[in-house]
């Protein structure tokens, strides 16, 4: 009886036992979990500002200013091409009008294309800008190339009485003419580096070198490839003013390559590109 009273009573001792250390460790947890929650409310985070928020608020964001337009960067334009320098005693830019006449004959070597004369220094471009066109598939003729001053001479009387005979007085008819027909001592032919050209069939055409050669193929040819050859159209239809002639379709010049690029590029007439139009 003594035994089984003895196992009850430390049956009891270790259920209180047990019980004791099971609630001192639920009262443990329970002030640990209350101890960390209270530490984390007083602490500031990183990036807090140490004042409590309710849950409604929201944190305010930092004002974003909007980013600037890039200033637009300045681009320099490209200088403008001068082109080639101009050379006053260059033999390719000599200048020949009616208020740069000439007094003798200019000295030369000639050389003949299609029966032509012409300086030697510029027979071959002449060559080669009718063998282009033929390989384009057009024909062309010269008409005229280099012309003494005495050939001027009987051109122009010729021109004068032609107007004589269509009623103008002579004063007139020499003005009128002039706008033809270069006087003597004016002529670009002289300097050998000019021609009139046209069309092969032109005179089955035309009776007479006349402004509608502008229109015909051949024409506009020239026109766009005259410069590959160092030639200009020299008197072109909106520069009378200027040159004194007027337009002929058929009359180039030659100037040399690089200077008649720029001269056709720009739409210029010789007096213009050497500045002198007064």
């Amino acid at each position: 009886m003594a035994n089984r009273k003895k196992k009850l009573e430390m049956k009891y001792l270790v259920r209180r036992t047990v019980f004791l250390v099971v609630l001192m460790l639920l009262l443990f947890g329970a002030g640990w979990g209350l101890w960390w929650l209270l530490r984390g409310e007083g602490e500031e985070g990183p990036g807090s500002s140490g004042t409590a928020q309710s849950p409604s608020q929201t944190p305010s964001q930092p004002e974003t200013s909007a980013s600037p337009d890039p200033e637009p960067v300045s681009v320099p334009e490209p200088e403008p091409d001068p082109g080639p320098a101009i050379d006053p005693d260059d033999w390719q830019l000599v200048l020949i009008n009616p208020t740069h006449s000439i007094e003798k004959e200019l000295e030369m070597e000639f050389d003949e294309v299609q029966g032509y004369k012409f300086d030697s220094r510029i027979a071959g471009k002449v060559r080669e800008l009718i063998a282009a066109a033929k390989e384009d598939g057009y024909s062309l003729a010269i008409v005229s190339g280099y012309r003494t001053m005495d050939r001027s001479r009987m051109l122009y009387a010729n021109k004068i009485a032609e107007y004589q005979n269509m009623g103008y007085d002579e004063a007139t008819a020499k003005v009128e003419a002039a706008k033809w027909v270069a006087p003597p001592g004016t002529s670009e032919h002289h300097s050998g580096l000019a021609m009139d050209i046209v069309s092969g069939d032109y005179y089955t055409k035309y009776s007479d070198l006349v402004e509608a050669f502008e229109n015909e193929p051949e024409a506009v040819w020239l026109r766009e490839n005259c410069a590959r050859f160092g030639f200009i159209l020299r008197f072109p239809k909106d520069k009378t003013e200027i040159t004194g002639i007027n337009y002929e379709p058929w009359h180039f010049r030659f100037v040399g390559e690089e200077h008649a690029r720029a001269i056709m590029d720009q739409g210029l007439c010789l007096e213009e590109y050497l500045g002198e139009t007064d």
